[in-house]
């Protein structure tokens, strides 16, 4: 590993291919998924739009609802992004951001199996 990872930082580096098990190019998600009841969102915006992966899990919450009607999400720990009020004052919403989990072994192969379906391992360069 300390080979190939040496190999990489060189000029023209290509990824060596195994075109006998049809794995082509290696994968990379830094990000692991969010959490249930949240979805993907960016932390920052740059010039010419949105830059990278998507780094924060952004959550929805009634904040008009008593602690006791919003269950798990009273306290939640977050940045607060934004925050909108209905037209009648009925609808308190704020997106609450939390930083996306990394993950361990960020980088995949997707390998075919017997039945020619592909399955997706995972490996890390820094270990």
């Amino acid at each position: 590993m300390t080979k190939l990872i040496a190999a990489m930082k060189e000029p023209g580096f290509s990824w060596p291919i195994c075109h006998e098990a049809n794995a082509g190019k290696p994968g990379h998600e830094t990000f692991d998924d969010c959490p249930a009841g949240t979805t993907a969102g960016y932390s920052s915006q740059g010039d010419n739009g949105w830059r990278g992966e998507p780094d924060q899990c952004i959550k929805k919450v009634d904040v008009c609802r008593s602690p006791s009607q919003r269950g798990s999400e009273a306290g939640l720990k977050g940045t607060v992004i934004s925050r909108s009020f209905g037209d009648r004052g009925d609808s308190c919403i704020e997106q609450i951001a939390t930083p996306r989990p990394r993950r361990a072994d960020p980088y995949f192969f997707d390998i075919p199996n017997d039945q020619g379906v592909k399955q997706r391992f995972w490996f890390n360069l820094s270990h």
